[in-house]
């Protein structure tokens, strides 16, 4: 079963920092691309229309109410009594969340990313496809195994999840 991600990580973070550390990065960033940066995030949670489609297309869902993928992640594995595998390239992101998060000297994986919702489904193509006509942000992120690792890979390079949003 594949494992597909709504929404983009890390925005609810990254709003949170751009506001804590607005000072700070008004003197990295140009105020045009902390203006455009936070107006792009979406930080919200999925409409009611998006989550029942979810949830009728998927196994399992689990809606991110607060935490990091990470965390999700792990909380899918043990729900599943199962492993997994993420591919890092594959979890939709925007850069500037990526550039808050380390900002704010953390993995965006590991940033909060309130709104999203994991699914793991059969009909993963279907179900990116129906959300995708529909505007909203969906990428086939991995897929769970019958192993009990909960893997994060980034090329030849496998990172562990925990338990506590630490690989």
């Amino acid at each position: 079963m594949d494992i597909v991600l709504i929404g983009r990580i890390a925005e609810s973070a990254a709003l949170k920092t751009a506001q804590d550390k607005k000072e700070e990065l008004a003197g990295a960033y140009p105020s045009s691309y902390l203006v455009g940066g936070i107006s792009a995030l979406q930080a919200e949670f999925a409409d009611q229309d998006v989550l029942m489609e979810a949830l009728r297309m998927s196994a399992y869902m689990n809606v991110i109410t607060e935490g990091s993928l990470a965390d999700a992640l792990w909380k899918t594995g043990e729900e599943l009594g199962k492993g997994l595998r993420v591919r890092r390239d594959d979890i939709p992101v925007r850069q500037f969340a990526i550039e808050m998060a380390e900002a704010d000297g953390r993995d965006p994986i590991k940033s909060d990313s309130t709104g999203c919702v994991i699914c793991v489904t059969d009909n993963a193509g279907r179900l990116c496809g129906m959300l995708g006509e529909k505007g909203v942000d969906c990428a086939v992120i991995g897929y769970i195994t019958d192993d009990n690792d909960r893997c994060i890979l980034n090329g030849e390079i496998r990172s562990y999840l925990t338990g506590e949003g630490r690989s």
